[in-house]
């Protein structure tokens, strides 16, 4: 029971580790599709005094995915029963012309500015509009949502690291009389340490199969579907090479906490 009990204290540690990655590793996918759905719904509107082409937008916009021209035919169509046909004609040449743009990423706000100030600087083209206000809060939100994941799995992992050396501590006190006697006989580190790195190696192995079952498990969560219905993301399942990262991630983190402490010893 005992033993089990230090076995499990090295697991739980681990395990934390594993989650906090897991975490950030689902969080940068979820903020990449959700970035991929705002981009769907982005547009920079440009009005202009004569008709554009890509070929024109295309060197000052590179990211450009397409470009379209929006018609004005509904505001004359309402001005059709209130003018003449002359008057309609001359209003209908008179008017600008609107272009909306998509791109194909999300910009920067640097990155948005830097284009507004290359697209008024085009012949013909009188006005920008980025949307910047709305475009800088979603933005800065999904920037936020990012830094905030990894600052946990940088905090979780160095609380998980310094507990999981205690539990070591506690291995060598355990097996001190078996690494007294190796040492003795003159036995190299590797093999002094074999049994505090199959600890570890098993440790490794429970706790990656038991994040990846979390994980695997979320999408059926209930708030997956709240996730779903209120901003259209379903919350991707853990991949096989998210798996294999895992189990990396875990193995040698205690082949390396199992050499540190050791080598003290």
């Amino acid at each position: 029971m005992r033993s089990f009990k230090n076995h499990f204290s090295f697991f739980l540690a681990l395990s934390a580790i594993l989650f906090a990655v897991a975490f950030f590793m689902l969080s940068s996918k979820v903020v990449k599709e959700y970035e991929k759905l705002m981009n769907n719904d982005y547009n920079i509107i440009i009005v202009a005094t004569k008709e554009l082409n890509e070929n024109a937008i295309k060197p000052a916009v590179p990211t450009l995915m397409s470009m379209q021209i929006m018609s004005s035919d509904k505001i004359i169509n309402r001005l059709n029963n209130d003018i003449s046909a002359k008057n309609l004609s001359i209003l209908q040449n008179s008017l600008p012309k609107f272009y909306t743009l998509k791109l194909n990423a999300l910009p920067s706000s640097e990155y948005m500015k830097e284009l507004r100030n290359k697209l008024i600087k085009i012949d013909g083209v009188n006005k920008v509009e980025t949307f910047a206000r709305t475009h800088d809060k979603v933005y800065r939100s999904l920037k936020l949502s990012k830094a905030i994941s990894q600052i946990f799995m940088f905090i979780v992992g160095f609380i998980g690291l310094l507990l999981m050396a205690k539990q070591v501590d506690v291995w060598i006190y355990e097996h001190q009389e078996r690494i007294d006697i190796m040492r003795l006989f003159g036995a190299g580190f590797w093999l002094k340490s074999a049994v505090l790195y199959k600890s570890g190696f098993f440790a490794s192995v429970f706790s990656t199969a038991f994040v990846c079952v979390v994980f695997y498990l979320l999408p059926t969560f209930g708030f997956a579907n709240t996730l779903k219905e209120q901003i259209s993301i379903v919350l991707p399942t853990i991949s096989i090479d998210e798996i294999l990262n895992l189990f990396a991630v875990s193995f040698l983190l205690s082949i390396l906490v199992v050499s540190i402490v050791m080598k003290k010893v």
